[in-house]
């Protein structure tokens, strides 16, 4: 049995309210050594809104999710019975596994709805040049998950739309997987699926608004929903439906561009938007290709190399993302079977 065939439906209890985090010391008082795992601008956000105790330890993390990063914040975190996230997906994937590593329990508290990082046991993990490595599954999920929308309204708006493209393939990705397996799939794994259709149909409806929302500053029903939705319900899709319900070729591409370094200042989610538009190009699906681009443009999503940065070399960086993409244990051979030059050719529709 392999982690990405067991059904894990979430964080282990999981409170979305304004003002919760405040409430974060009431949540933790059984354990005597919590230790805080954070980021660098994302602690500071925190800091503007809420407390912590002085008693509590804080380490602040600056980089990607690293095995060395991961060893040697564990060592320094040596004596806590408690682990607590607190930023974005990178510092939570951290936390994460951490926690696992010291095999103690993980409290996540994301400062920005930019990954379903706070809601899933597991963490993607980097070399500490930002080269995608693998994802390891982790054996709990989180004890507490505490989603606070005040607190991410401070979120940096670019954040935000990168958790919009990053959530937005959970459709385009699991219906791929599905539709192309020749095995008869469970229960869970369609309700998977249908989370994955309403997580779509949510955030093509009210994305706009909940940007719109965060440029003014004001809590909406619009904004706690696309937060909600990015922080908390993607992860149920791959908690539901497994394998069947994780990354294909959209996240494949996004794992070929971090081998680019121009790419490297693109956000994660951007990266996984444009490889929705590949995704649906190797299919030959270019009606929903024209669907999605006025929505793209709306919200400033990557649609060619040059938007990514690329502007040099582009045949060379072509080949490098076919290349990362078709490997072997790649998540796009889980959609069907395309060499290198499928992919350079799906990418060349988009530029054309």
């Amino acid at each position: 049995m392999q982690p990405e065939d067991i059904v894990r439906s979430g964080p282990n209890q999981y409170i979305c309210k304004q003002g919760i985090v405040k409430e974060l010391p009431a949540f933790v008082k059984e354990w005597k050594h919590p230790v805080v795992v954070t980021g660098i601008k994302s602690y500071e956000a925190f800091q503007k809104y809420a407390a912590i105790p002085p008693e509590w330890r804080v380490i602040q993390h600056k980089g990607y999710s690293s095995p060395e990063a991961i060893r040697e914040i564990a060592e320094q975190a040596a004596s806590a019975d408690l682990i607590i996230g607190i930023g974005g997906g990178t510092v939570l994937d951290t936390a994460k596994a951490v926690a696992d590593h010291m095999d103690i329990e993980v409290i996540t508290v994301p400062t920005i709805p930019g990954t379903c990082a706070a809601s899933t046991p597991l963490s993607v993990i980097y070399d500490q040049e930002g080269n995608f490595i693998r994802v390891d599954y982790h054996k709990r999920s989180s004890y507490l998950t505490l989603v606070d929308p005040l607190l991410l309204l401070s979120s940096p708006i670019e954040y935000v739309k990168s958790g919009i493209g990053d959530t937005l393939a959970k459709w385009y990705e699991a219906e791929a997987i599905i539709r192309n397996t020749k095995e008869p799939v469970s229960l869970m794994v369609e309700a998977g699926l249908r989370q994955s259709v309403y997580i779509r149909d949510l955030l093509l409806q009210e994305s706009l608004k909940a940007v719109e929302s965060l440029e003014r500053g004001e809590a909406s029903a619009s904004f706690t929903a696309v937060a909600e939705t990015i922080i908390t319900l993607a992860g149920t899709v791959g908690g539901y439906a497994g394998r069947f319900g994780r990354m294909a070729g959209a996240h494949a591409v996004h794992n070929g561009l971090s081998f680019i370094p121009e790419t490297h200042h693109v956000l994660h989610g951007q990266k996984v938007a444009y490889g929705i538009l590949i995704q649906l190009a190797l299919e030959k699906r270019n009606q929903e290709i024209e669907e999605l681009i006025p929505f793209y443009q709306q919200l400033g999503f990557p649609v060619k190399l040059s938007d990514l940065g690329i502007h040099k070399d582009q045949e060379q960086a072509k080949k490098v993302i076919a290349a990362h993409a078709c490997k072997p244990e790649e998540s796009l051979c889980l959609m069907g079977s395309f060499c290198e030059a499928d992919v350079v050719a799906a990418i060349n529709v988009l530029e054309s």
